[in-house]
């Protein structure tokens, strides 16, 4: 069987759709900046390049369908994008991909990413855009009565991904090494 094409409306900030498709062998699936996918049957979903980005899961641990998240900033507001360029915006259209995809019962989420790479980056009260998008996926997921399970945010490091669909973990490596939360 071939590679299955990812189920999509085409629309821009659309979310990448392959629950139910032969992923044989955990295909790769890259999830870039500001993108969002959702897959199932043992895909693995990889992002990098994560600073004070986030990358967030939301998955289901019985039927081993779950998506990954690459955001930027915590909240559209007046800024112009895809929703899945924010935490608020994409932590509900990833939800709603899922739901779109029969997962709408236990839900658990896990993220990584939320630092301060850059000086400049602090607020005028010392928060970052880390920290800012740590706070915006504690609430957006909440919003979403989905629990945080697991999370690797913070420090000065970036970050990149490989999420296990078919188990839950969630791989993150950084110059400081590698956990799997």
């Amino acid at each position: 069987m071939g590679r299955p094409e990812p189920v999509t409306d085409g629309g821009a900030g659309s979310v990448d759709t392959l629950a139910g498709t032969d992923a044989a062998g955990g295909e790769r699936l890259k999830v870039g900046l500001s993108e969002a996918r959702v897959a199932g049957d043992g895909a693995l979903l990889v992002t990098s390049g994560l600073g004070s980005c986030l990358g967030i899961v939301v998955y289901d641990p019985t039927t081993g369908v779950g998506g990954l998240l690459h955001a930027m900033l915590p909240a559209a507001e007046d800024h112009p994008g895809p929703d899945e360029k924010f935490v608020t915006e994409g932590v509900a259209a990833l939800v709603a991909a899922l739901a779109d995809e029969g997962v709408t019962d236990g839900l658990r989420a896990k993220f990584a990413g939320g630092a301060a790479m850059l000086n400049f980056s602090l607020d005028e009260d010392g928060g970052s855009i880390g920290d800012r998008n740590v706070a915006a996926a504690e609430a957006a997921l909440a919003d979403h009565d989905v629990p945080v399970v697991a999370t690797d945010t913070g420090g000065d490091r970036g970050r990149s991904l490989r999420f296990e669909t078919a188990t839950g973990r969630l791989h993150v490596s950084s110059a400081d090494g590698d956990a799997v939360i």
